[in-house]
């Protein structure tokens, strides 16, 4: 009886630090925010309720770490980010029963301001499947980097995840 009440609490103290929003525990390493002075850049995405935009932390072997959400206000879900150094994001949305979750990077510069804008499109399907499911389904990112007036688009590189014994990479 005693031991019961014993691993009873370890349990239901284990459930309360995690439905606390202890983020380390959830999402793993937390990316670190420029501070203010610090050179920065910003990313963006326009709000949209199906959709997410993850900034990617790694230790210092470069395996996966962890993640932030990004936060919206005013009608964007936008960040701060560190300058000259890769970043690494991941836009996801879920609309419909089908989901899309894209994973990239690229390098920000300072003063520049980034905004993530995806996009979906279909195209027929050819041969005998198209019978059976006419239409495939794709889902993509670009980037608009706009430094004072001057918008361009951002080159983007796709990541796929390369596992290996207790370590998840991101390459190209």
């Amino acid at each position: 009886m005693y031991k019961l009440q014993k691993y009873g609490w370890c349990v239901a103290l284990a459930g309360t630090v995690a439905m606390t929003g202890c983020n380390s525990i959830l999402y793993g390493k937390q990316y670190a925010v420029p501070q203010p002075g610090e050179p920065s850049a910003t990313v963006r995405m326009k709000y949209d309720r199906d959709a997410r935009l993850d900034i990617m932390t790694f230790n210092d072997k470069g395996c996966y770490a962890g993640y932030t959400t990004l936060l919206g206000s005013g009608g964007f879900v936008e960040s701060p980010v560190a300058v000259d150094k890769e970043l690494i994001m991941t836009y996801q949305s879920a609309v419909g029963g089908m989901a899309c979750k894209v994973p990239f990077s690229f390098t920000p510069e300072k003063g520049a301001t980034y905004t993530v804008v995806n996009g979906s499109w279909s195209e027929d399907r050819k041969g005998f499947l198209s019978a059976i499911s006419p239409d495939q389904y794709f889902c993509g990112v670009n980037v608009i980097k706009k430094v004072g007036d001057q918008e361009s688009i951002e080159p983007v590189q796709p990541l796929r995840i390369e596992t290996g014994f207790a370590c998840l990479k991101w390459v190209k």
